[in-house]
């Protein structure tokens, strides 16, 4: 079975530590690397070239959606996949139009996670029900 290389971006250490250790549990998944800021998680994907990388949309420095956008050109099979505190529809549109894969909030409990995260891989998206009956709303609104 392949290892799923994961690399992290949160610069809430502890918060990292945690999902370092549940996603380091997991027998498919591997954590590659782990980065404090969005400049260090672009610098650490071109280096590590990670399957998945889970990002904090907000963090010092350059945040989450612009790391999201500039990975996405020079890496443009990884998936990002954001995780956020902020249930912010202007925040989770950006990150899909910066090439997200997923916007999942902080709540969420780690076994829905981790399903969402080893769906990304099959195509899937990572949004709760609800964010993507706001995307599909906003989706009709603009068409």
């Amino acid at each position: 079975m392949k290892q799923i290389r994961v690399l992290l971006a949160d610069d809430h250490v502890l918060f990292r530590e945690g999902l370092a250790g549940i996603i380091g549990a997991q027998p498919d998944m591997q954590v590659v690397g782990e980065a404090n800021d969005g400049f260090e998680a672009s610098v650490k994907a071109q280096e590590l070239k990670p399957d998945l990388i889970l990002m904090d949309v907000q963090m010092p420095g350059m945040d989450g959606l612009e790391a999201a956008r500039q990975i996405k050109q020079n890496l443009p099979e990884t998936i990002i996949v954001m995780l956020t505190v902020r249930d912010d529809d202007e925040m989770l549109f950006e990150a899909l139009k910066n090439g997200a894969q997923g916007y999942l909030l902080k709540e969420i409990r780690s076994q829905s996670m981790l399903g969402m995260l080893r769906g990304t891989l099959r195509g899937e998206a990572a949004l709760s029900p609800d964010m993507a009956g706001r995307i599909l709303s906003e989706f009709r609104r603009m068409g």
